[in-house]
């Protein structure tokens, strides 16, 4: 694909400091390497400051949505915070759903937003918008930056504030007028700093340990607070003996082949998933706040159940459930001091291991992609699910390669069936935000070049951002998305078969030809109608080292697993 080459722009021998620079110098001192957003008037000094550094890297997306999500998507790699930025009004708008999402899955992103001047805030201007009354419901802090020296007080406040306790999106409005403004030489960045996460009291150790040492059927449940290596995890269930589960979406926290590991809970869990929380006497819950999904709109949990809740935010303790003991704590930092405790006594540790064992054997036969129960799969024509799930799970043992499922109705086949052998090799979304999954995948890839990025989208979630697949040829980032066209916004689909007498309205839709639409923009594209052909498309498409789309053709009726339908809406 050719594209005339713009013009040069005059040389500009050598600007003064402004507050712009002052930013980009912040952004540097905090280790950011990358910044993802839209051009518009009230970033252009600020744009203008990071074309003149070769430390920070730019990318121009096609919506602000998706430098949102593309953040989203560098924070969740673990290779660093997330930046975007938009200008005013509309393009602050544009932003809200990813800050919302982020939000509501404790994902660290820093929002910087240009606004206008401040010499004529409250006239209505162009674009005016309050910035900090629209995403403070959303962001664990937001900010105005009223003053050029003040900005790297607040700006490295907030970037502390995105990374730290219980992660969340920061939103920073930058004034025209303050971006602008000259900045002295004495105006420096702070030097990073990092606070050490909170260790758990003795005393509630003392007191987990001797509840758990006690229990007959404990069970640890890990959220998405569960961070740091697996091996803590892995080693408390040793200790225990006791089953490890965690929240929806959240499967990708330690290794399956453990055989401690007996699934996650959330829409599409297994039965037996689900009894080994109706069953517990005492439920360890490590960095988990309890959510609708994961809880069966919180009726899981027997009254009789006695509770360990740890989390770093303290105002998650005893705000759905009222814990036994509480631990404003790392969960990582109690999983090592729950380990080192003894163990419990060998008699009623023998009948842990003996009752685990029976239980994984059962999640084993449930899980299998030779189930039984799949053996009433029928697509009704085109690429089953259950093929589709048989590629991915091969992808997932490959080293080199990360999942990433977006928020379509084929997620509970991943849910329910995928085996995941390496930890934090599978990235979803909880938070329910359609068209996460391109641009996080986006981010995903250029925060950890070294491996191979595969998304998993509905075509609805897909075509929300597909122009942004320019994005990727033109910045080089070679994410496959593997896109299940079913013609239909599929959960809402079976929602209205389920619930309303097969009156569908709204729900279905045509679909370009996918693949060649990658072809079009200079990208890699397969269009594929049958289960035999599939294994080969995805192989052809990482083989490529451009940006490609598999188009996955399904039937318009086909979706869920069998024996699942879909949670009334109420």
């Amino acid at each position: 694909m050719t594209r005339s080459a713009p013009s040069p722009a005059p040389a500009d021998p050598s600007p003064s400091r402004t507050g712009a620079d002052l930013v980009v110098a912040c952004l540097q001192a905090e280790g950011i390497e990358l910044v993802a957003g839209v051009p518009g008037t009230t970033v252009m000094d600020l744009l203008d400051s990071l074309a003149r550094q070769d430390t920070i890297r730019f990318v121009a997306t096609r919506h602000e949505q998706v430098a949102g999500f593309l953040a989203d998507g560098v924070s969740r790699s673990g290779a660093g915070l997330g930046v975007c930025l938009a200008s005013r009004g509309p393009g602050a708008a544009n932003l809200a759903i990813a800050v919302q999402n982020a939000y509501d899955e404790s994902v660290p992103v820093l929002v910087l937003i240009g606004q206008v001047p401040g010499g004529i805030t409250e006239r209505r201007s162009f674009e005016e918008m309050d910035v900090l009354a629209t995403f403070r419901p959303m962001t664990k802090w937001s900010v105005e930056v009223h003053r050029v020296e003040r900005i790297p007080e607040l700006l490295q406040r907030a970037v502390r504030e995105a990374v730290s306790g219980r992660p969340g999106p920061v939103v920073v409005s930058l004034p025209l007028d303050v971006l602008q403004a000259p900045a002295a030489p004495q105006l420096q960045p702070a030097p990073r700093r990092r606070s050490h996460p909170p260790a758990p009291a003795e005393a509630a150790v003392r007191e987990a340990v001797e509840l758990l040492a006690g229990a007959e059927r404990p069970v640890i449940l890990l959220g998405g607070g569960a961070v740091g290596g697996p091996e803590r995890y892995l080693r408390l269930a040793e200790r225990l003996s006791a089953p490890l589960l965690t929240t929806w979406m959240r499967q990708s926290v330690v290794p399956h082949d453990h055989p401690a590991y007996l699934g996650a809970l959330g829409y599409g869990a297994h039965e037996v998933t689900e009894r080994i929380v109706r069953e517990a006497d005492v439920l360890l819950a490590l960095g988990c706040r309890f959510s609708e999904f994961t809880t069966k709109r919180w009726t899981l949990l027997s009254p009789t159940t006695r509770l360990v809740h740890v989390d770093i935010d303290a105002t998650e303790l005893g705000r759905v459930y009222l814990p036994e003991v509480g631990m404003v704590s790392d969960a990582g930092l109690v999983a090592e001091s729950l380990a080192a405790a003894p163990a419990p006594p060998a008699g009623r540790a023998d009948a842990r291991r003996a009752r685990l064992a029976d239980l994984r054997a059962e999640f084993d036969r449930v899980t299998s992609l030779d189930a039984e129960e799949l053996a009433a799969d029928d697509p009704g024509g085109g690429v089953s699910s259950l093929s589709a799930v048989r590629v991915l799970q091969e992808l997932a043992d490959r080293d080199g390669i990360l999942l990433l499922q977006d928020a379509p109705s084929f997620a509970p086949w991943t849910h329910r069936h995928l085996r995941l052998s390496r930890p934090r090799s599978l990235y979803a979304s909880a938070g329910g935000a359609m068209a996460w999954g391109l641009p996080a995948g986006m981010g995903l890839a250029l925060a950890r070049p070294d491996q191979r990025v595969v998304t998993v989208s509905g075509d609805g979630s897909f075509w929300m951002v597909a122009q942004d697949f320019e994005t990727c040829v033109r910045e080089g980032i070679g994410v496959v998305n593997v896109v299940m066209n079913n013609f239909a916004y599929g959960n809402t689909r079976d929602r209205q078969r389920t619930a309303h007498g097969g009156r569908y309205l709204g729900v279905f839709y045509g679909n370009p030809d996918f693949a060649a639409f990658a072809r079009s923009l200079g990208g890699y594209g397969e269009r594929v109608e049958t289960d035999a052909d599939l294994a080969a498309a995805v192989d052809k498409a990482l083989a490529q080292d451009r940006p490609a789309i598999i188009d996955v053709v399904q039937d318009r009726m086909y979706g869920l697993p069998p024996g699942l339908t879909p949670p009334a809406a109420r």
